[in-house]
């Protein structure tokens, strides 16, 4: 059995690694990791497991190849079946000062790469953490040309890692086709015990935090790792501390998240940012109901200015001192665009509105907005109705017993790459 993963992080390498422990003690197996970032390259190298930085590899490649690459861009919009500006638009949307053309270069080098690659390894299956980012699309879609089996993982909700062959987040197949039989590990009980999470060495993350501040701004860094670290950059503004009672208020709930990212970038058809969200529930407050914001933990104080102006000068409280279950058993109606808390709160029975493209977003199991426009009557809908609880268990137990494992991804007792092994020799 042979194996490429493309990783990120450390920690995904060390998911990876152990998954190759895993398939070595049951099958002759060889597993290649391919890294975007220094920190997932450097955790591989130095366990002397086969590794490669590609990012930066590729990088140093167009300098070589830049002049074939220009003419290919000024004849073509595709190269080698594929049509390379597909491959921008999440870096694009990233931020629009990254440079169009280096971004046009940088995906040629990975078109050749992963071609020469996989004609080399002949791999049977391609794993990838995520399913965006240019590294991670090409990959995909030249192993589909090569008839390579894909499967794609990423953390879950409540302690699990997600694992399917169509996508993660808003392309989970289960989002596709509810009736899904095929099952990829026991039934597990949601209900599990808290696990022990690992703990990283700040050091990886550091490294790459540091060869950003470093070489950002220069020619010298990939253009398609340029401003993928936004939360680890940005300064602080003001942001407003409310101190409020929970208990004793009627209030709708917005848990907001990193606002650039994949899931506002390819997966938000209905709001560009969190100020036009913000505008938009506020509006619709029924009478005698206050809106509460919940800011993401890695991004407290980072939003933007005009956000917390518009909070400051109306009256929108941010609680970031409650548990998060405990404002979701308060909340009246819990708001996502597409946030994982949007599953935990349809698990806890509350209304849930789902504003965005979400693995979860069933009509059965929540309310989900097909036009702005209806956002006013979808909250007194999901006021004035109690959700299905029925239906709610049966869409959770279909989400574990088809691409949600037990176990995360970060579990300093790894159990779903034993699962998700044991699932690749079935299928080889």
């Amino acid at each position: 059995m042979k194996i490429v993963c493309i990783s990120t992080l450390d920690k995904f390498s060390r998911f990876y690694l152990d998954l190759n422990h895993t398939l070595k003690s049951k099958t002759n197996c060889s597993l290649k990791i391919v890294s975007i970032h220094f920190s997932g390259f450097l955790y591989t190298l130095l366990r002397f497991k086969g590794i490669y930085f590609i990012s930066f590899y590729l990088w140093i490649k167009v300098l070589f190849k830049k002049k074939f690459y220009i003419e290919i861009i000024g004849k073509s919009n595709s190269y080698k079946g594929l049509k390379y500006n597909d491959f921008i638009k999440f870096h694009l949307g990233l931020n629009k000062n990254i440079s169009k053309k280096r971004l046009q270069y940088q995906a040629l080098a990975y078109i050749d790469f992963f071609n020469k690659f996989f004609d080399n390894q002949k791999p049977d299956f391609l794993i990838s953490i995520s399913d965006s980012r240019m590294c991670v699309e090409i990959a995909v879609e030249v192993a589909k040309q090569k008839k390579i089996k894909v499967f794609f993982i990423e953390q879950g909700p409540f302690n699990t890692t997600f694992f399917d062959d169509q996508g993660v987040n808003a392309n989970l197949s289960i989002r596709k086709n509810t009736e899904l039989i095929r099952t990829i590990t026991e039934h597990n009980n949601q209900n599990q015990q808290k696990a022990i999470k690992y703990n990283r060495s700040p050091i990886y993350r550091g490294l790459d935090i540091l060869l950003m501040k470093l070489f950002e701004n220069t020619v010298i860094y990939p253009p398609d790792l340029k401003f993928t670290d936004i939360n680890s950059y940005r300064k602080k503004n003001s942001s407003k501390k409310s101190k409020i009672d929970i208990k004793n208020m009627n209030y709708i709930l917005f848990p907001m998240q990193i606002p650039l990212d994949v899931n506002m970038i390819y997966h938000s058809p209905n709001y560009n940012s969190h100020l036009e969200i913000v505008k938009d529930i506020f509006e619709n407050l029924p009478e005698k109901f206050k809106l509460i914001l919940r800011e993401h933990p890695l991004y407290i104080g980072k939003y933007d200015n005009e956000l917390y102006e518009y909070i400051n000068t109306h009256n929108i409280y941010i609680d970031n001192t409650s548990t998060l279950n405990k404002a979701l058993d308060s909340a009246s109606v819990v708001v996502v665009n597409n946030s994982t808390v949007g599953i935990e709160a349809i698990s806890k029975y509350k209304p849930v509105i789902v504003l965005g493209n979400a693995f979860y977003d069933n009509k059965k199991v929540c309310f989900k907005l097909d036009n702005k426009h209806e956002l006013g009557n979808l909250i007194k809908l999901a006021i004035s109705n109690n959700p299905d609880i029925i239906e709610i268990d049966r869409f959770i137990n279909l989400l574990y017993s088809t691409v949600m494992l037990k176990g995360g991804i970060t579990d300093k007792k790894l159990t779903s790459s034993k699962t998700i092994a044991n699932h690749l020799i079935s299928n080889l």
